[in-house]
Order: C-alpha cells, then structure tokens, then sequence
C-alpha cells in the first residue's frame, strides 16, 4: 500500500475516533445532568450545606453545557 493509502487510513481511523468520542462525551453529559437532576430533587439548594458546595464547586461545568 502506499504512503498515500495509509494517510486515507489514518484520517479515516482519527474520525472514526473523534465520532465515537463525540458520542461518549454527549453520554457522559447527559448521565452527568440528570445525575444532578436527581440530586437537585433530593436535596434542593439551601437544604444540605455538602450538596451547596457541590453545586458551588460545580457551577461552572453545569453552565458550560
């Protein structure tokens, strides 16, 4: 095969991986929000000083998505 094939290969096995982490981070997320879902319905803000900080130490990530 030639260098030029193995290049095609290459890009193709790269993308494959991006798609798949893609897909894996979207998962993730959306494990991660309703985790947070549930925590929120379980002790809401201003009844449990450790879930507070969580959600203060968190904040940031919980506003990126």
């Amino acid at each position: 095969m030639s260098a030029e094939g193995w290049m095609r290969r290459i890009e193709k096995v790269r993308e494959d991986v991006r798609r798949q982490h893609a897909q894996r981070i979207g998962e993730l997320s959306q494990a991660l929000d309703e985790a947070w879902r549930m925590l929120d319905a379980v002790r809401p803000p201003g009844t449990d000083r450790a879930a507070d900080t969580l959600r203060a130490t968190h904040a940031d990530l919980r506003k990126a998505r």
